[in-house]
């Protein structure tokens, strides 16, 4: 099958993405210093590369390893945890809430005697270098499965997850070593009773909702920033995913809780966006505009007329000054 500039540009952007899920495993297999839920924290962007490479390969004329309809219809739906901020602020408040209540009352039930008295836990939260980078009740609402109580998550994510590895072999990521990670950070976990024992000052609602948003962004801007050594595509990618969607959400989070928030929207841009989702390239790009050697093949470019570098630079400089407005709120 021969592949024009355009089409391969984005398989290389698929292999680079199959490459970084192979580097998932090489962390949980050999990595010493890390124990946090960052796997679960990823769940939908791994859904953004099965759905999407799947449906790529199969629109190309290749042949990629086939889905059971059980496994397309928890990759279409796990893919979907990445448009969180897409829904209307109402809708994620109840979403969030509703999941947090799950949770309380599932530990609050199965408390030990000394949990009674000292009190229990119900969330978890992961940190890197002390920065907050996810929490359980966000894993629990990227996955399409009941994980809180169900003691055979693990088992069925694996599961679910041969899948994956099939159509990362397929796409030849197997040939490359694992992008490099800096296993010197400290990057663990601390369970918390939200909101009677807690880091947070705004010990309601408003404040988890809050402390939720930063968690996703820092998972992004802190974590897979400084774990992952080398510039890889998905320290642009996973950040801007969540920057399109949080671009109007925060506007409307903002006026709905009456304070002072805001995130700069200067480079919200539907077509990239679409590019980094589903892999569609040949919509946005044609093959003038492609960089081989580009991270992102020339996306930055031809969006923003800014080297992918400075693109960047920008983008993280918006999430932080979000996430320090947020901070400022809640703690």
């Amino acid at each position: 099958m021969d592949l024009n500039k355009v089409q391969v540009a984005a398989l290389r952007l698929m292999q680079s993405d199959a490459r970084f899920l192979y580097t998932l495993v090489d962390i949980h297999k050999n990595a010493e210093n890390i124990t946090s839920n960052y796997i679960m924290m990823c769940q939908p962007y791994i859904g953004i590369f099965v759905d999407g490479a799947e449906q790529w390969c199969k629109k190309v004329g290749l042949v990629p390893p086939s889905f059971t309809a059980e496994e397309k219809v928890y990759y279409t739906a796990l893919r979907q945890g990445h448009k969180l901020f897409e829904k209307k602020y109402l809708d994620y408040s109840k979403m969030l809430n509703e999941k947090f209540k799950e949770s309380d009352k599932y530990y609050y039930d199965k408390r030990t005697t000394i949990e009674k008295i000292l009190g229990y836990y119900n969330v978890g939260t992961d940190l890197c270098n002390g920065e907050f980078c996810g929490n359980t009740i966000i894993c629990a609402l990227h996955t399409p499965i009941k994980t809180i109580g169900n003691e055979q998550v693990g088992n069925m994510i694996k599961g679910m997850s041969v899948i994956a590895g099939k159509l990362s072999a397929y796409l030849g990521c197997t040939e490359n070593l694992p992008y490099k990670y800096n296993d010197c950070l400290n990057v663990t976990y601390k369970d918390f009773h939200f909101y009677k024992d807690c880091p947070l000052k705004l010990r309601t609602s408003l404040g988890f909702e809050l402390f939720t948003i930063l968690c996703i962004v820092n998972y992004v801007t802190v974590f897979i920033e400084k774990y992952f050594i080398e510039e890889i595509p998905q320290k642009f990618k996973f950040a801007y995913l969540q920057y399109y969607y949080l671009c109007d959400f925060i506007k409307e989070f903002s006026v709905a809780n009456n304070i002072g928030i805001g995130l700069n929207s200067s480079l919200k841009n539907r077509g990239i966006r679409n590019c980094l989702a589903h892999y569609g390239l040949g919509q946005f790009l044609s093959e003038d505009d492609v960089i081989e050697d580009d991270v992102l093949k020339g996306l930055t470019y031809k969006a923003f007329g800014m080297d992918y570098n400075s693109t960047k630079e920008h983008l993280f400089e918006y999430l932080r000054e979000l996430t320090e407005q947020i901070k400022y709120v809640i703690f």
